[in-house]
This record gives structure tokens, C-alpha cells and sequence, in this order.
């Protein structure tokens, strides 16, 4: 059910129209810069941004920084340690909005 769940949030989140992050936004260091425990500290749950468009842009930091810094990541592996991230930084409205997609929608 957890891996449906994932699977559901990411797919979710790549549905969107994708915008690039400005690259003189010198407030966000860029993603390759980061080792594992800065990225988790700067982390902020999705439903803490603004708008829809800073949402997608955290996302794809995400994903560049995942792919920067483990490469030999899956797919399956970087929803995994993104849900981990809403997880332990208690991102309770993204998590419950993932939860309610994974139910099926007639009931079992």
C-alpha cells in the first residue's frame, strides 16, 4: 500500500507543467552542492511553498539533487527517500492528500 502510495504522489507531482528554477536565485544553493543531511535540512514540505509552480520547482531540486549526489538511485529509490522526507519532517497535508489518492475509488 506504501509503494502505491508513492507511486501515486510521484506521478502526481510529474503530472504538472514543469518550470525551471531561476539560476540566480542565489538563496538555493544548487542541488549538486548539497550532501545528505543539508538537503534534509533545507527540505520544506510542499504544502509550506507558496504556489503550485514553487512546488513543482522543489520537486525537480529534488530529483537533480538525487541524481547529482546518488546516481545509482532508481526511480523506486528516490520516491522512496522523498516520501522518508514528508515523513520526518511531518508533511501531514501532502501525506493525507496521498493517502486518499491510493484509496480506490469504489471502495474494496
Amino acid at each position: 500500500m506504501r509503494v502505491f502510495a508513492v507511486t501515486v504522489v510521484a506521478f502526481t507531482m510529474l503530472s504538472g507543467a514543469a518550470f525551471a528554477a531561476d539560476p540566480d536565485d542565489a538563496a538555493t544553493p544548487a542541488p549538486a552542492a548539497l550532501d545528505d543531511a543539508a538537503f534534509d535540512a533545507q527540505f520544506q514540505c510542499p504544502e509550506a511553498l507558496a504556489d503550485k509552480d514553487s512546488r513543482i520547482d522543489a520537486y525537480h531540486r529534488y530529483v537533480d539533487w538525487a541524481k547529482d549526489q546518488h546516481p545509482d538511485w532508481n526511480f523506486k529509490k528516490r520516491l522512496d527517500v522523498r516520501y522518508g522526507l514528508l515523513r520526518r519532517h511531518a508533511c501531514a497535508v501532502t501525506l493525507a492528500n496521498a493517502a486518499a489518492a491510493a484509496r480506490p475509488p469504489f471502495g474494496p
